[in-house]
């Protein structure tokens, strides 16, 4: 029987970010967990799913997607901004988050750096 392969490094990171995001977003305050708590589940989660879709994409369809990817990851790094300065995580866990988002960051563009498809936006 075949061994499967280890998964890509990038969803390995995304997978792990979706599990603190998780944790820390269930301690939100109820007012906030809609607005906030909801929005960085949800992009965490399509981060990942844009991950696993790039992994298995045509070669030319995979520049597009790690775009996408990198566009959530700037969201994802504003939406914790603002939630460490309204006190619902700590100014380490902000640190914690932007530091696992950076990483997957260049991850990202490393990915398509690879690609040599030609940068989209500045």
């Amino acid at each position: 029987m075949a061994s499967t392969p280890p998964p890509p490094p990038l969803y390995t990171a995304l997978a792990d970010l979706a599990g603190w995001t998780l944790d820390r977003t269930a301690s939100f305050p109820k007012s906030s967990r809609f607005t906030f708590g909801q929005r960085l589940d949800q992009r965490t989660f399509d981060a990942l799913e844009l991950a696993v879709r790039a992994r298995f994409a045509a070669r030319i369809a995979k520049p597009p997607l790690l775009d996408e990817l990198n566009l959530l990851l700037e969201q994802l790094r504003v939406l914790w901004r603002l939630s460490a300065q309204r006190g619902f995580i700590s100014a380490q866990q902000l640190q914690h988050v932007i530091g696992r988002i950076d990483e997957a960051g260049r991850m990202t563009g490393s990915w398509r750096a690879s690609l040599g498809a030609p940068q989209c936006g500045p």
